[in-house]
């Protein structure tokens, strides 16, 4: 009996483990959601304003404008007549007291006029042989009330010369698509002493001065609206508007059009019979004086430039210009019909680069180095001494990651044997080589001498491999390619002994095979290693 009483209570023990596990789990995965819906979610205009620079620095007090308040520590030195010094806070009735004087009245004095207003209420006891010289060294230390839309609402310790961006940075900041940035106000005693619009601050430097009391109410409003900023501008996002509506020229002015921008659409709500409706309207960037916007509006920023003709470069063997001008849409044939070759120049092995494919080339590569990295770092031991070479190979091939994040493809786009150059549209920036014939054969990657070697009609792959010094390795632990000068490669190692795989002008690769004891994670290695190779025409030893 015993037993099953025990028995049950060990379940009941279980399933509550389990109930609070996967309630903890639960919890867990909704903060990682919000966390993520935020992180992805469109960023509201100054919201780079508070990451916590503005606490790092606090005004000691020093400003000419700075008016004296209770609490604030003066340094009074008087010579002549009366010899005296003293460090002296401003009591709760504004005075400081000077012996032989007696207290003076220094409230709501200003910084710069502290000395005289104080060597005036000596000399009415000391007429002559007495002079002053009186300095503020440091501000009232109060705290301050930070309410409304902020992070971190609650009671937080200042100096009253500290600016607003100070106690809100303290707070956390505001408030992620709620508070307002245009809508502050300090409150005293249930009025309202200043209000500030922060916008103001980040675009044209102004922020207006308040001196904070004790019990001071730093409050952060809700914002009342924002509109959508798309397309060909330096930020795109949420802004605020101050009021129901504003300026769109004034708005585009502050988020920073791109230079090649041309358009703005505006899409924005309408009351139409009691129903919500949307619209949509182009204009000029130069037409856009006396339009006004409304919230919940979508600005597109847009470039309708239409491109007439493109620039082309043309290197390598021809006595051609080096930069050619050609109409939008022109073909390779175009172009080809245009460049003057000599005899030297290599027509067969045209090569064609361009700047998208080389971006995509290295969003590819980046991909495949971040899935070896994350199999490296996944993969599973069964031994304690399995893990510890599991461990050294790790170590070496992160290395050897890290080396092929620096590499940058050269966007080459193959021209395959046979192709049709009346088929081929040039874009802008694209470069065009033209090789020069060559009788030479390089060899890089693993062997022991990376050289050049005149082609010889005779020699196999095998044999410029041994001229080169050999491979540091078996040849059969290699993977050996040919690329050939227009750019395309053939894989060799099958039959290296094959004259007629290799031609003047090729490069030999010969690439290593990483020593590592899991087949799956050797065959990724392999893919980037040839990755590189062929993307980049370069070879990173591991």
């Amino acid at each position: 009996m015993k037993f099953l009483q025990g028995l049950v209570v060990s379940i009941g023990l279980m399933l509550t483990f389990n109930t609070q596990a996967i309630d903890l789990q639960k919890d867990q995965n909704a903060e990682k959601q919000r966390v993520l819906a935020e992180s992805s979610s469109t960023p509201d205009f100054a919201h780079w304003l508070f990451s916590g620079a503005f606490t790092k620095q606090g005004f000691t007090g020093v400003n000419p404008e700075y008016r004296i308040n209770q609490g604030d520590t003066l340094l009074v030195q008087l010579w002549g007549g009366l010899d005296y010094q003293q460090e002296t806070q401003v009591d709760a009735q504004g005075n400081i007291f000077i012996p032989k004087v007696g207290p003076v009245k220094v409230l709501g004095v200003e910084n710069k006029k502290l000395n005289a207003v104080v060597l005036k209420s000596i000399k009415r006891v000391y007429k002559s042989n007495v002079q002053a010289y009186v300095t503020l060294l440091s501000s009232q230390t109060v705290k301050v009330f930070l309410s409304g839309m902020v992070n971190n609402p609650g009671l937080y310790e200042g100096q009253s010369a500290d600016s607003v961006l100070a106690f809100i940075d303290k707070a956390g900041g505001i408030r992620k698509h709620m508070g307002s940035y245009r809508n502050i106000s300090v409150k005293r005693n249930g009025k309202t002493v200043k209000e500030i619009d922060l916008y103001a601050f980040i675009q044209e430097g102004t922020m207006p001065s308040v001196q904070l009391h004790e019990g001071d109410v730093i409050f952060v409003a809700p914002k009342t609206g924002d509109i959508t900023i798309e397309g060909e501008v330096g930020f795109a996002g949420k802004y605020e508007l101050k009021d129901k509506q504003a300026n769109l020229n004034e708005i585009l002015a502050a988020v920073a059009i791109n230079e090649n921008a041309t358009h703005a659409t505006l899409v924005q709500p309408f009351n139409k019979n009691g129903m919500k409706e949307v619209s949509a309207k182009q204009y000029g960037l130069t037409e856009l004086k006396n339009v006004n916007i409304q919230v919940g509006s979508i600005v597109k920023v847009s470039s309708q430039l239409r491109a007439n003709s493109i620039s082309v470069e043309v290197v390598g063997e021809h006595n051609s210009q080096y930069e050619m001008v050609l109409p939008w849409g022109a073909t390779l044939q175009d172009l080809l019909g245009k460049v003057e070759f000599t005899d030297l120049s290599n027509q067969a092995a045209i090569q064609l680069y361009r700047k998208s494919v080389a971006k995509r080339q290295k969003d590819m590569l980046m991909a495949s180095l971040s899935s070896l990295e994350q199999s490296v770092l996944t993969a599973r031991s069964a031994t304690n001494e399995t893990a510890q070479l599991r461990k050294a190979e790790a170590e070496i091939i992160l290395q050897w990651i890290e080396k092929a994040k620096d590499v940058q493809p050269k966007g080459q786009v193959l021209l395959a044997d046979g192709y049709d150059a009346k088929q081929v549209t040039l874009q802008q920036g694209d470069r065009i080589v033209v090789p020069a014939k060559q009788s030479l054969i390089m060899v890089h990657g693993e062997v022991l001498f990376p050289t050049a070697i005149t082609y010889d009609a005779e020699f196999n792959t095998q044999d410029y491999i041994n001229k080169a010094g050999g491979s540091t390795a078996d040849v059969d632990d290699m993977n050996v390619l040919i690329m050939k000068p227009n750019g395309s490669f053939i894989d060799v190692n099958s039959d290296l002994s094959d004259e007629d795989e290799i031609h003047p002008g090729d490069e030999v690769f010969v690439l290593g095979k990483p020593d590592v004891k899991s087949l799956q994670l050797t065959k990724d290695i392999m893919q980037v290693i040839y990755q590189v190779a062929v993307s980049a025409a370069v070879v990173v030893a591991l």
